[in-house]
């Protein structure tokens, strides 16, 4: 496996990738995991618009967006990406979506991924902070990042109702190590 940063030429087979993802939300007893009902779940223009402006972007410039890829035999199997808040004063933060393929689900590989972006954030950027929204329900994930160190900062009770269900919201929080920390520990592990 390699997880590697995406750039533009991998935007049509990620669309792919994320089209297949998008259709499993909350059907066959799967999760909801994305705020919409699956009549909705499908990959809109406006979030392929999303991504290819922000992958586009230099980072730290409005509407930035930095993403990893994991890919196996050349097929993409998962994908982390931080993304800038849309509120000013907000710089230093970034905020995090995630998603594994079913094929590839159970494997260790969101932890991977999650690792990476930490890695990569402390590496490149200035960012103190990473955060995200999860929908409660998904335990899997909440349990997740809980284990790669998230906090949870607040809970919205009946943030949405998707499908006639109230389902509520989650934000976690984590701190940016910065890297000679880490270059520190990893050597401390040796």
């Amino acid at each position: 496996m390699q997880i590697r940063l995406a750039d533009q030429k991998d935007m049509q087979a990620f669309f792919s990738y994320l089209s297949r993802q998008l259709a499993e939300n909350g059907v066959d007893g799967a999760p909801v995991f994305q705020p919409m009902s699956r009549t909705e779940s499908h990959l809109s223009d406006a979030m392929k618009s999303r991504f290819n402006h922000g992958i586009a972007t230099k980072l730290g410039e409005q509407g930035w967006r930095k993403m990893l890829l994991a890919l196996i035999d050349g097929n993409i199997v998962g994908h982390i990406d931080i993304r800038a808040h849309a509120e000013g004063h907000t710089a230093h933060r970034a905020l995090l979506g995630m998603g594994v393929d079913a094929t590839a689900r159970g494997k260790g590989l969101g932890y991977a991924l999650i690792e990476s972006i930490f890695n990569w954030t402390a590496t490149h950027t200035d960012i103190e902070c990473i955060d995200l929204w999860v929908l409660s329900n998904n335990q899997i994930a909440c349990r997740l990042y809980e284990r790669t160190g998230f906090s949870k900062c607040a809970e919205i009770a009946d943030m949405f109702r998707i499908d006639g269900k109230p389902q509520a919201y989650s934000m976690m929080s984590k701190a940016v190590m910065p890297a000679n920390v880490l270059a520190l520990a990893d050597t401390e592990e040796r």
